[in-house]
């Protein structure tokens, strides 16, 4: 058995549970509510009460890329839970289950399962961010005006890979752990909030500085070649991480296995003693 059935699998659960309609929507829910939000905002503080009478209150409109750089901002925390939400069962779900061990019965190795996996949530992930990105800047233009499509979809893939690292530690916490989603929960606040208080070289390298660079782009700030070379540093640390805990989490999986042999061994053992 090969990877591509394995793939192939993966995907047909994402059909059978729903998935590859719940994320793309969730996603597109978080983010176009920020345009929404930011064009009602004035009527809203128009019509509060508590305010003195003949107050008046001047908000000065946000430009359209500015408007959606900080739907990207408000989506970091509520998309990370989203995708934890949905990865976190992965592995350990089916462990628990049963299907792992029916998996491994066939001539299937640990990294093809593992890897399809990877393979199957970075798609997902992927599909539905530019889905979310692609309609929530479509209102933004609508409601605030002309946007540089250019740099919305090369801000866009360059945010992506934070995303990327949310499934891998996730997929990581899921094949050791029974509480996936919390360990994988633990690790991005460790990630995504330390490195700014360990000085400016972490804080570069880190996903704070690969967001950063994708907000950059994306409001239009710097051409896209300065904007590159401001992101290259977190998305070199983003890229690294991802390879550490992908390698992490398929270590986990083998040792995992090497346990369950020895957990055999010894009971073989000591019905030969007994």
């Amino acid at each position: 058995m090969t990877s591509h059935p394995m793939i192939r699998k993966e995907f047909n659960e994402l059909v059978k549970t729903y998935k590859i309609l719940i994320v793309p929507i969730v996603f597109i829910a978080l983010m176009i509510t920020q345009p929404i939000t930011m064009k009602m905002l004035p009527d809203i503080l128009a019509n509060s009460t508590g305010l003195p009478e003949g107050a008046v209150i001047k908000i000065p409109t946000p430009s359209a890329p500015e408007v959606l750089s900080t739907a990207i901002s408000k989506f970091s925390s509520l998309g990370t839970f989203v995708l934890i939400l949905n990865v976190m069962g992965s592995i350990a779900g089916e462990k628990a289950s049963g299907v792992a061990s029916m998996v491994f019965v066939k001539p299937i190795s640990r990294a093809k399962y593992y890897l399809a996996k990877t393979i199957t949530y970075y798609t997902l992930t992927i599909v539905s961010m530019l889905i979310g990105m692609g309609i929530t800047a479509y209102y933004t233009e609508i409601l605030f005006g002309k946007l540089d499509w250019t740099h919305v979809w090369i801000g866009t893939l360059m945010y992506i890979p934070n995303l990327f690292l949310v499934v891998t530690t996730t997929l990581c916490a899921s094949s050791f752990f029974s509480n996936a989603g919390g360990a994988s929960l633990v690790f991005n606040i460790l990630i995504f909030s330390v490195p700014q208080f360990l000085g400016k070289f972490l804080d570069m390298v880190s996903l704070g500085g690969l967001s950063n660079a994708a907000m950059m782009i994306i409001q239009e700030n710097s051409t896209l070649s300065q904007a590159f070379i401001t992101g290259l540093p977190g998305l070199a640390g983003v890229f690294t991480l991802n390879i550490v805990f992908f390698f992490m989490g398929w270590y986990f999986l083998e040792r995992s296995r090497n346990l369950k042999r020895r957990r055999r061994n010894g009971t073989f053992l000591a019905d030969l003693v007994g």
